[in-house]
């Protein structure tokens, strides 16, 4: 016994050594998931807290009948997701990484123990993610550092109401919980573009159900989504076209093609696809005016984010609407499988 258990110890051992740097990483991401975890507050005691702004308390409450309306009308699970609140204090909270190779759009992947692989990597210490992004870019790599609005733990945790999803409209709040509830419902493990086309794509078509109901059809409300969602979308595939435009352009090099040539060509293009934006016919034509003073950060990292999450749009409508448009029962009856795949 004495040897196997020697003999285990040191097989840990050598495991561990093997995997500092991730068993360090998954430490640090545990550590902070916990504080906020236990930071959190129970939105009812927010609530009843009168230095609390009322704006602050409408959205706690409405989230409450998102959630319901996410359990009643689209057959989500029931969990404790969203019954606490943490307050960030105006900071981000969670730092994602992603990567490209210089002229190529085949996405870097991160693979992890159980959760599987991902095309992006998120970090609650800053000095960790600037880390991340300078060892890819010693690769050689396109790289884009974003931080996220919200995300899911998958119900291994209680995830909380952030107070910057807070800062959104109405209508974009209820989409984002959808979104977020979305991947506790339906996930697939190794396929992180199904899971975000799919919870974006239902994070949608829920917020809009979920605001005629609640508001009714003529709403103000519904309008001032609408326009969003439009703007978005709009946009959303001029940058999905974009990245298989550049997907199309690195193809197309020759083994001669000087790198000098390339890094042009890429950079016209760029220019063309970023260009392209003003020629839109948004609702609101200064919407997307953050995209022209952050272009020098704009690679195929950013390009490819668009089609992580809307590339499989056409289809799922597509597939909604041969099952009459109702989307609970197309998100029981469809054999996902399909879309899983691409």
């Amino acid at each position: 016994m004495k040897k196997i258990l020697v003999g285990l110890l040191v097989v840990l051992f050598i495991f561990c050594a093997w995997n500092y740097s991730l068993l360090y990483y998954a430490c640090v991401q545990l550590k902070g998931q916990l504080t906020i975890i236990f930071e959190s507050k129970p939105i009812d005691e927010v609530i009843n807290d009168k230095s609390i702004p009322k704006e602050t308390k409408d959205k706690l409450l409405m989230i409450a009948e998102i959630k319901k309306f996410a359990l009643e009308e689209l057959g989500f699970p029931n969990n404790n997701n969203y019954t606490t609140f943490y307050d960030q204090h105006n900071h981000p909270l969670m730092y994602v990484v992603s990567a490209c190779p210089e002229f190529s759009m085949q996405e870097y992947e991160w693979h992890f123990p159980i959760a599987g692989n991902f095309t992006y990597k998120g970090f609650f210490k800053r000095d960790m993610a600037d880390q991340e992004v300078l060892a890819r870019k010693t690769e050689g790599l396109d790289v884009y550092l974003g931080t996220a609005s919200g995300w899911s733990t998958l119900g291994w945790l209680k995830d909380p109401v952030l107070s910057g999803m807070l800062k959104k409209s109405k209508g974009e709040l209820a989409e984002l919980i959808i979104h977020e509830l979305t991947h506790s419902y339906k996930y697939d493990k190794n396929n992180v573009t199904f899971n975000e086309n799919l919870a974006t794509f239902v994070g949608q078509k829920g917020a809009i159900l979920f605001i005629k109901k609640k508001f009714g059809n003529e709403s103000p409300l519904l309008k001032e989504y609408e326009g969003i969602l439009h703007d978005n979308q709009l946009f959303d595939e001029r940058m999905t076209k974009g990245y298989y435009e550049l997907d199309s352009l690195y193809k197309s090099f020759k083994n001669e093609t000087s790198i000098e040539a390339k890094k042009q060509e890429k950079k016209e293009l760029t220019e063309h696809i970023l260009g392209s934006i003003k020629e839109l016919n948004f609702v609101d034509q200064h919407r997307y005016d953050f995209v022209f003073q952050k272009r020098d950060k704009i690679n195929n990292a950013w390009f490819a984010s668009f089609k992580r999450y809307n590339t499989l749009q056409p289809r799922f409508e597509r597939s909604l609407n041969s099952q009459g448009n109702d989307l609970k029962k197309w998100l029981q009856t469809t054999d996902f499988s399909r879309f899983s795949g691409q």
